[in-house]
């Protein structure tokens, strides 16, 4: 069976290709998550759910007593996704008809049309609108927490890669040209704890500022790309999956060092620096944990 190759895979690999070999070709990975990932994971479980409950359910994980351990933090984040989920509801409520749209489809040489003997492409659509243009058209959704959203981040997504991989596996997964995506992004809180105040009174607050500022806190754009555009993702996406398979097979991974500390600390620096050991990481039993089982959307 082909080997699966994602979005993230490929745009880890653009950050660093010794950060990729660590995580998907020996499977490292941090002991504890960070907290930032589960909180994305919630809010996106929210939004397919269309339930707060649902969030909360995949913030705190299997194990409920989670919280307990770490109080006040824990409870601001729940407060957080609280405030995101009902904020993106109801300021959105043309939500798609399909949410976490799973696709499976060749990686194909943008030269000969082939698809690789070594991989496919594989993912998750935030959401898929269908049933538009006498189901001539269809439209995607890409939803996302951040930290900052400036006039960078959204121009930025002229040419980012993830958009462009979606729109390319959607059109190959249902058989149309998939030119536009519905992109939404939710910001974290920009208010912190005052000194003046209990916990109880900063949730209140955390709460009630989504309320009061929802063009602070919530944005949205289309964003399109032409044949063009996508014909020039194809030759990227190979030339990333081909340096994949030479490092597999045995060159050598080139380290980043401008990415060690740039957009956060990379979960690896103490490793390649060599203050800890491999031994302070866990290994994984896959490659993708993002991808969900017997997802596939329709058949391609």
């Amino acid at each position: 069976m082909k080997e699966a190759i994602t979005q993230s895979e490929q745009v880890t690999f653009s950050r660093c290709e010794e950060r990729h070999n660590l995580r998907y070709n020996e499977l490292l990975v941090p002991f504890q998550e960070h907290p930032a990932l589960r909180m994305g994971s919630a809010f996106h479980a929210g939004i397919e759910h269309q339930s707060v409950d649902a969030a909360l359910n995949e913030l705190r994980g299997p194990d409920p007593m989670w919280s307990i351990f770490e109080g006040p933090a824990a409870m601001v984040r729940e407060a957080t996704v609280v405030a995101m989920v009902e904020g993106a509801l109801a300021k959105w409520t043309d939500w798609p008809d399909k949410h976490e749209v799973g696709f499976r489809v060749p990686l194909r040489n943008p030269k000969t049309g082939r698809p690789s003997r070594k991989h496919v492409l594989q993912g998750v659509i935030d959401g898929v609108w269908t049933d538009i243009g006498g189901g001539v058209e269809v439209l995607i959704g890409e939803w996302k927490t951040a930290a900052q959203v400036s006039n960078d981040y959204m121009q930025r997504l002229e040419i980012d890669f993830q958009v462009s991989t979606y729109m390319w596996a959607a059109s190959q997964l249902y058989g149309v040209p998939v030119r536009k995506m519905v992109y939404r992004v939710v910001k974290k809180p920009t208010i912190r704890q005052k000194k003046t105040e209990d916990l109880k009174e900063y949730i209140e607050r955390l709460k009630e500022d989504y309320i009061q500022r929802p063009d602070h806190y919530f944005f949205d754009t289309v964003v399109e790309r032409t044949d063009e555009q996508l014909d020039g993702w194809t030759k990227q996406a190979w030339a990333t999956h081909e340096r994949i398979l030479q490092i597999r097979n045995g060159a050598t991974p080139i380290r980043s060092t401008q990415s060690c500390l740039n957009r956060g600390r990379c979960p690896y620096f103490d490793l390649c620096v060599g203050a800890v050991t491999k031994d302070s990481f866990r290994v994984l039993e896959q490659r993708h944990t993002e991808l969900k089982e017997n997802n596939h959307g329709p058949t391609s």
